[in-house]
């Protein structure tokens, strides 16, 4: 009999926990930018408040209690004129950080912790010293339910980050990246009043149109449009905007991985969709699932499209993509990468589900009509063997529907039809009659 050495493992698990001990905890910079925030910044400063070291705040020129608000977190604040460059008050604010590692934050987000704040730095010790940026998800909210889910770098090594664009500035790192579970941010950016939300379109709109003014061949600033008409409910121009953004695909791939934003596809068949447009729609379904096979939303796309021309071949196919594709994300989130994705939501579950089902029915009800015109012309044994085969099926996979197949009268020569399940739309579910519930 062979006896088990533990005094080995014993000392092994000793010296990691050593190693652990004595392994420094970063420390940790928050850099946000702000101008006039004071309905949004408190609840973004307490979500903050003891995860991280230092609060560094630049202000643009805020006119009302921001300042005040930040300064009572704790908050370092900078002041610096707006210059109608957000990278570059971006860029200002990391400057002054002194942690190990900055987390960006906007005054309109508040961070979700599903661990301690130590357990989160112990995390980021042992990142690979090769990999700079800290990868976490991000909740859109709207009314109260996210409309839109996507993992964000927000978390970098200081000194290894810099950001670019002059609008929707974006993080330039040389090192790859880790995605991080256990905390995640949601975004009320959206969230806002029709009058907010008039003078944002605005102030965005009229900062992309500079861009393109400036450089005509920012083709990023479609996509950019597109998304932003969308949000406005103009559907022609979002539509416009998408088709001149996709013009350009190749020469945006060609410039880095990750340069064409592959959602476009799912802004703009829902933009077909509600103009109206069913070619169009169909020619954009298509190539988007060309170009992005096994993405999400548009298997979501699909079963909408697929409701609206009634090709329920084509709800099936899709529906199912989107329930594996669902499982599949919930299980892992890092697998979404960095696209956009509307339809991770239970929302949007219930609607394929409730569609593939239907369909799936309407599929049976077909199936089961034809075995009964069919089982006619058979021989009566055949026909009391199937049909006992048949309940046994249906038994053993608990099916809920009553059967009332048998073999037809042998007088009459007619054969009863299995009874219809009725089907009730669940309470309080409302579904749009033309698409279903995507996003824009």
């Amino acid at each position: 009999m062979k006896t088990r050495k533990t005094g080995n493992s014993l000392s092994k698990r000793r010296k990691v926990r050593d190693l652990s001990s004595k392994r420094k905890v970063p420390t940790l910079s928050a850099c946000m930018m702000v101008r006039d925030e004071e309905e949004n910044l408190p609840r973004c400063l307490q979500s903050i408040q003891g995860f991280v070291d230092e609060i560094i705040v630049v202000d643009t020129g805020s006119k009302d209690r921001t300042v005040e608000i930040a300064e009572s977190f704790g908050a370092k604040v900078f002041h610096h004129p707006w210059e109608n460059d957000f990278s570059k008050h971006r860029n200002q604010s990391i400057s002054y950080a002194t942690g190990d590692w900055v987390f960006i934050i906007d005054a309109d987000e508040e961070l979700f912790l599903q661990m301690s704040a130590l357990g989160f730095k112990q995390k980021l010790s042992i990142v690979p010293p090769d990999m700079y940026a800290g990868i976490i998800l991000m909740k859109d909210i709207h009314h109260q339910q996210s409309i839109m889910e996507f993992n964000t770098a927000r978390f970098f090594r200081r000194g290894k980050i810099v950001y670019k664009g002059i609008i929707h500035n974006q993080p330039q790192i040389v090192g790859g990246g880790v995605f991080i579970a256990g905390l995640y941010l949601h975004h009320y950016g959206y969230d806002i009043s029709p009058e907010r939300k008039k003078q944002k379109f605005e102030r965005t709109h009229s900062g992309l149109m500079e861009r393109l003014k400036a450089n005509p061949q920012d083709w990023s600033c479609y996509f950019y449009l597109s998304q932003i008409h969308a949000d406005a409910g103009d559907n022609q121009k979002c539509v416009e905007c998408g088709e001149e953004y996709v013009k350009h695909k190749e020469e945006l791939k060609s410039t880095g991985d990750g340069n064409f934003n592959r959602s476009i596809y799912f802004t703009v068949i829902h933009n077909y969709m509600r103009i109206g447009d069913q070619k169009k729609a169909y020619e954009w379904l298509m190539e988007g699932l060309k170009e992005v096979p096994g993405d999400i939303d548009l298997s979501l796309a699909a079963v909408e499209y697929g409701v609206w021309a009634e090709n329920y071949e084509m709800v099936q196919s899709a529906a199912k993509d989107y329930v594996s594709l669902y499982k599949q994300y919930k299980q892992n989130p890092a697998a979404k990468l960095n696209r956009f994705i509307y339809s991770l939501r239970p929302e949007a579950l219930a609607y394929c589900t409730m569609h593939l089902s239907v369909s799936s029915l309407k599929g049976g009800m077909e199936a089961l009509k034809l075995f009964n015109e069919t089982l006619k012309d058979t021989r009566p044994e055949f026909q009391q063997g199937i049909i006992g085969l048949l309940k046994q099926q249906m038994e053993e996979h608990k099916i809920p529907i009553q059967m009332n197949v048998h073999s037809p009268n042998e007088k009459t020569k007619e054969f009863p039809q299995v009874n219809k399940p009725m089907y009730r739309t669940p309470m309080g579910l409302t579904v749009p009659k033309i698409v279903g519930i995507g996003g824009n």
